[in-house]
């Protein structure tokens, strides 16, 4: 099951073959951004886009105050707009080319088309990153870290994956409970995505159905897809599909994962899997609630 990264952790994981990223050229200097605006827009337009782009900076910088001041989910959201932005502003001219010299593998124009808007959003949403300076790794690790340390679940799983922290068979099981405990769909999502990128610890017979075999990640991110994650089209999950691995289809996360699956045994398996761990999931949250 492909795993639904984006940005440095996508680069961390996925082979030299299917993804090259640019030598950076100076964490010093920023890269160059082609103008958004072109000059025969009219003037309505032009305002307009740079209303939504001073909102997109505001909101980048307000993040960053809460996530300075400690709050863990303000903390991963910070770690995930640098990490999808890593490969974006380490070069643009080089992003940008990339996708241009690629246009022609789509059979489908409309594909083809989604993916080029899809390309102008994320560079523009990554002007707002520290104004599209290139981001240090550091700052991808260290911000899912600290959200990590102060609780957040899903920027724990990430921090796993991203710096490939073996857990021992305790914490492995630790974190399993954790996760089916929270009734968090980012949690539920982010753990499914660890077990795309990481083996799991043996933590005991009675989870191995959980964690393990090739539609044991799938699974997971199915689960927290139906909990409520935003999987949709519209969704970030979705454009990093398209923009990352030419998944460009007008569909959800949810029908992806069956799309790929290659027969309805595998279908049936994965829906039972599904099944399971939101079973679970639900048990543990009326147990926690007293019902």
């Amino acid at each position: 099951m492909v795993a639904a990264l984006a940005g440095f952790a996508l680069w961390h994981h996925v082979p030299a073959t299917q993804l090259e990223a640019p030598a950076p050229q100076s964490t010093a200097s920023k890269s160059q951004r082609p103008e958004a605006v072109t000059a025969h827009q009219p003037i309505s337009a032009v305002a307009r886009t740079r209303l939504v782009q001073e909102g997109r900076v505001k909101a980048f910088e307000a993040l960053k105050q809460r996530a300075k001041a400690g709050d863990a989910l303000a903390q991963r959201k910070l770690a995930e707009a640098y990490d999808a932005c890593f490969i974006v502003n380490l070069d643009r001219e080089r992003f940008v080319r990339g996708y241009e010299q690629g246009r022609g593998q789509f059979t489908d124009p409309a594909q083809a088309h989604a993916q080029e808007q899809l390309v102008q959003v994320r560079l523009a949403e990554c002007d707002a990153v520290d104004g599209g300076a290139i981001v240090p790794t550091e700052l991808i690790r260290g911000w899912y870290a600290q959200a990590a340390e102060n609780g957040d679940l899903a920027a724990r799983a990430m921090d796993g994956a991203i710096n490939h922290r073996k857990k021992d068979p305790a914490g492995a099981a630790s974190l399993l409970t954790e996760v089916l405990a929270s009734d968090d769909p980012a949690a539920v999502f982010a753990f499914g995505n660890m077990l795309g990128v990481e083996y799991p610890a043996d933590i005991g017979a009675s989870a191995d159905a959980l964690v393990n075999g090739r539609l044991a990640s799938g699974a997971w991110m199915v689960a927290a897809c139906r909990m409520g994650y935003d999987c949709e089209p519209s969704g970030v999950i979705m454009a990093n599909m398209c923009l990352y691995q030419n998944q460009c289809i007008e569909e959800d996360y949810e029908a992806f994962v069956r799309r790929t699956l290659t027969g309805e045994v595998d279908r049936m398996e994965l829906e039972l899997r599904v099944a399971e761990i939101l079973r679970q999931i639900e048990a543990r949250s009326r147990k926690g609630d007293g019902a």
